[in-house]
């Protein structure tokens, strides 16, 4: 285990390998963020790497390279992660609402979410099934005191399930998701299309396999946005692969099964509302354009592509017919 070192020993350190410290001001911020955070999270893009671009070791930063400059990466970050958390929460909002709404509208009865036949039959499923119905159960006995469900329990005698998603993980709702009946999944999916089609007067097929797959991808980045990880540089090590996505979107597979932040926000203009993402790709823009001058020894282009982004990347979203402006 490494040895304890105070504030003061972590700024020296710091200085012995070349990076430029104001004393006073790294001090605050080190008060407040985590070291490991900031320094071990954002470091890379300001050493030096050999011909290889392997990082030198041990470690040296380059020339000019300053902790305000790293500190303004992990501010940049975290405006990112904010800006796409408001998003995944609106796309996760939705995709309970038509859940519980198309399961409620086939089953009547209150707590037909516990009733095993009212799922898939496929023998895959089986322990997906079982999982989730034992997930809705505990959920329903760990939030018995909460006011709602105390509320309907005692009422109506039962908990629907446009109240019980409201207390589900975005990992509870794509698992709830992925063993419902064809027919539901279908519905569900098409229920997503309709707003697409509405909102950029197209017509997609959209089909619960694209659900999927832009549950799986939110699912993760829902989490890392959640938990604070970083987020510029975050991938997924087995990335969800839907050519029928890239077609629809008009965007190659190529650019799509990186699982990295490109993927993510693309993935979104299926699942949000034709505002919601065009308000999404504004406000994204509006950071990008805050910070982009802001960095000297590290190219701000080379952050951008770590995420996915591309000299192109706008392109892909008709971006000159945005106006970026306060909305």
């Amino acid at each position: 285990m490494k040895p304890f070192k105070t504030h003061e020993q972590q700024i020296l350190i710091l200085r012995d390998r070349g990076l430029t410290v104001d004393g006073p001001s790294a001090m605050r911020v080190l008060e407040t963020e985590k070291y490991y955070n900031v320094i071990n999270g954002y470091k890379d893009f300001f050493l030096q790497r050999d011909v290889n671009g392997n990082i030198l070791q041990p470690e040296v930063y380059k020339a000019g390279a300053t902790f305000d400059e790293l500190y303004l990466l992990y501010k940049f970050d975290r405006e990112l992660r904010n800006c796409l958390l408001e998003f995944l929460l609106k796309f996760e909002t939705s995709l309970k609402s038509k859940i519980s709404y198309r399961f409620s509208e086939k089953y009547k009865d209150t707590h037909a979410y516990l009733i095993h036949k009212n799922y898939s039959r496929n023998p895959s499923d089986l322990n997906t099934v079982l999982g989730v119905i034992s997930t809705l159960s505990h959920t329903i006995s760990k939030k018995r005191k909460t006011k709602t469900i105390e509320h309907y329990l005692d009422k109506h005698e039962g908990v629907p399930m446009w109240v019980l998603v409201n207390y589900l993980t975005i990992g509870n709702i794509n698992h709830l998701y992925s063993c419902l009946k064809q027919p539901l999944r279908n519905q569900i999916a098409k229920d997503f299309a309709t707003s697409y089609n509405s909102g950029y007067n197209v017509s997609i097929h959209f089909t619960p396999d694209m659900l999927d797959a832009i549950n799986k991808l939110t699912n993760f980045y829902r989490n890392a946005c959640a938990h604070e990880e970083r987020l510029y540089n975050f991938k997924l090590t087995s990335p969800p692969r839907n050519a029928s996505i890239s077609a629809n979107l008009n965007i190659p597979v190529s650019k799509l099964d990186k699982g990295n932040l490109f993927s993510m926000i693309a993935y979104l203009k299926l699942g949000l509302t034709n505002q919601e993402h065009t308000l999404l790709l504004k406000k994204f823009k509006r950071i990008l354009d805050s910070y982009s001058s802001g960095f000297s020894t590290a190219n701000f282009n080379d952050i951008l592509v770590e995420m996915g982004f591309d000299s192109n990347w706008e392109t892909y979203f008709s971006f000159n017919k945005l106006d970026t402006q306060k909305p």
